[in-house]
């Protein structure tokens, strides 16, 4: 007879079986985020080492994973990357948040600024860059959709921060101590509220070459109904293109284009 939790009264057994399918499943994500991350073809020793698994169960993972085509494998190299089933469930994901649509509005932002547009979302306590338009000046730094940006030094994660106060919480909890990356980093927590308060009173945010030397960025929150801050986008260019006396015009410029953004997303929808 199998053993009962005397708390519960869920059979141990199940117990398990529930600890281990999750546990499965939460190793076939890192998988997956492993190739998201890296954008390049993997080897199973390579997965296994960077994740830490034993090597059967990297096998086991990656042949599920190919099976259901959410991997594939180069026949020549037997590495594997990414396969369609990843390819539609983003096309999904992209049609359900009306990203088809809200892409022409950073174009028009591109264009008429002529600056490369970023639209970034909240994960744990970076902006994650998902959309990106850019510049097509001969100088520009690239960011492509993936790309993990600090929110205390940067306009999108400032703009995050300004509008949603359990936000700023769980980032000092998170990171007693924020990093410094250039002399203007704000990594003073006083210094960092009161910049917020600056941004929630205008309503847009700057970056002043506080997390890249050389590079500005003027951003504006995507808010909800109530207010809170959904998702973000910013203008980037070289600090030579973008002079500090601009930002007070670009700020309501994106602002405006943030705002048509929101009434174009589905509502209730998170990213």
């Amino acid at each position: 007879m199998r053993a009962r939790n005397a708390d519960s009264g869920v059979d141990r057994s199940e117990n398990g079986a529930r600890t281990s399918g999750a546990q499965a499943i939460g190793r076939a994500f890192a998988v997956l985020h492993l190739f998201r991350d890296r954008g390049t073809e993997l080897g199973v020793m390579q997965i296994a080492r960077e994740l830490d698994l034993n090597l059967s169960t990297t096998h086991r993972i990656v042949r599920a994973l190919v099976a259901e085509g959410y991997l594939a494998q180069n026949q020549d190299n037997e590495r594997y990357y990414l396969g369609t089933s990843t390819l539609l469930l983003g096309r999904a994901a992209y049609r359900d948040f009306n990203l088809d649509v809200v892409h022409p509005v950073l174009e028009r932002l591109a264009e008429h600024t002529g600056e490369s547009v970023n639209l970034g979302v909240l994960e744990g306590t970076s902006a994650i860059i998902v959309e990106r338009i850019e510049s097509t000046q001969p100088l520009r730094f690239t960011q492509p959709p993936g790309t993990r940006v600090k929110l205390h030094a940067s306009s999108m994660g400032k703009a995050l921060l300004a509008f949603d106060d359990e936000l700023l919480t769980r980032l000092r909890n998170e990171q007693p101590t924020l990093e410094r990356f250039t002399q203007k980093t704000y990594a003073d927590a006083s210094a960092l509220r009161a910049e917020l308060s600056r941004i929630r009173r205008r309503g847009w945010s700057t970056d002043d070459e506080e997390q890249m030397p050389g590079v500005r960025c003027v951003g504006a929150p995507i808010c909800d109904a109530s207010g809170h801050a959904r998702a973000a986008i910013a203008v980037q260019a070289p600090a030579v293109r973008l002079p500090k006396k601009r930002f007070a015009e670009l700020g309501p410029e994106v602002v405006g284009a943030a705002l048509q953004i929101a009434s174009l997303l589905p509502p209730g929808h998170s990213f």
